[in-house]
This record gives structure tokens, sequence and C-alpha cells, in this order.
């Protein structure tokens, strides 16, 4: 099969719009596309892209985050470097968009915060009116929040395990410096808490449009 009968296949077909059927079509044929050399021929590139892209997508609506990780990155690539859209706000077209979120989708999952993080700045940047992304910008921030929490209730666990068996004579001034470790954590911990609650409740109801959609549908390429 070349690229160009895969491309058909795809894309003429309703039924592999159930992510099922069409990642068994591409995983069958994806070293076709992983070897296609694109060379600078426009049709190519965009015919590559928007295989890669939708098999992103379907890999992360099916839940596949490892996987679909680096076929994301892979895909956003592809639209970085298609002629088309140099000069262009890559974020005016909606599939782009998409897979910028699939991958904060992916991070969150795979508990890299940070990267989930970083692209939510981003989108919530370029759509300030799409509450989805602030209430998942405000799940990544109470994410972190409750990992730093959990780290002083460690530190408070120890304090009072350390307090408990050690006397103040055998250790001295070291003693009131666990102590005041101790009472800095616990605050801390307190006001932690009042951060989650107060982010909860900026979380609002709606901006959680569907995201099972397919690639042929959300771009409108003509090759």
């Amino acid at each position: 099969m070349t690229i160009d009968e895969l491309y058909d296949l795809i894309y003429t077909d309703e039924t592999t719009k159930d992510s099922n059927r069409f990642l068994n079509i591409y995983e069958h044929n994806k070293n076709l596309v992983d070897n296609q050399i694109i060379d600078g021929d426009k049709e190519v590139h965009n015919k590559v892209m928007r295989l890669t892209a939708d098999y992103a997508h379907h890999l992360t609506m099916k839940e596949n985050y490892k996987k679909a990780l680096p076929i994301i990155d892979k895909a956003i690539g592809l639209f970085q470097t298609y002629s088309d859209f140099k000069d262009t706000d890559l974020f005016k077209i909606s599939f782009y968009e998409t897979l910028v979120f699939d991958r904060v989708v992916v991070n969150y999952y795979l508990k890299n915060i940070k990267g989930a993080k970083n692209d939510l700045k981003t989108l919530t940047d370029k759509f300030p009116d799409n509450d989805k992304y602030k209430n998942w910008l405000n799940a990544t921030k109470t994410y972190s929040t409750q990992t730093f929490i959990n780290i002083l209730w460690y530190i408070i666990v120890a304090v009072v395990l350390t307090t408990a068996i050690v006397e103040r004579i055998d250790i001295g001034v070291f003693y009131d410096i666990i102590l005041y470790i101790g009472a800095v954590a616990l605050i801390t911990v307190v006001l932690a808490e009042i951060m989650k609650v107060i982010r909860k409740r900026k979380i609002k109801n709606g901006g959680t449009a569907t995201r099972k959609q397919g690639f042929r549908d959300s771009m409108k390429v003509k090759c």
C-alpha cells in the first residue's frame, strides 16, 4: 500500500471515524507513514501530517498516553513545519489547538504536571474565555499544591516522631529548631489547603466540548 492509498482509505471511509477502526488500519500500516520521506513535497507533508495527527488524537481518546505523547509531539512538529502554515498563528487551526490540549491531558495523566501546565498557560493566554482550559489549569495547580502538602506532612510526622523520641537536653538548640520547622510546615499546610479550596471554587461548569472529533472534520487543508 502507498501513502496515497492509505490516505484515501482512511479519509473516504466513514467507519474510520471510530477509534478502534482507525487504529487498526493505521497500525497495520504504521511503518509506511513512519518511513515516508517528505523531502519538501507539500502534498505528502499534508497527508503524513493528517494521518499522524489523527493517530495521536485517537491514541489519546483511547487513553494510551505513553504511546500517544511522542506521536503528539511529532504531529505538532509537522504542523509547525508545513509550508502553508508559515507566518500563521497555528492556534487559529482548530486541530492544532486540539493536539496541544491532547498533550495537556497526556502529560497530566503521566504526572508530568510541569509540561501540562506550560501548555495550559499558552492555551489560556490564547483563549482567555475558554473555561475548560481554566479548569484544567486550576487542576494542575491543585495537583502541584497537593504534592507539596504531602511533602510537608512527611516533615511534620518526622518532627513529631523526633521530638517524641529525643529529649531536649540531648540535642540542645536543635530541638527548638526542629519544633520551629514543624510549626512552619503545619502553618504552610493550612495555607495550602485554603489555596486548594479557593482554586476549586474557581472551577466553572461548561467549556467541556467533546474531544471525540477526528482530524478530517477539524482541519480543512486542500492538497
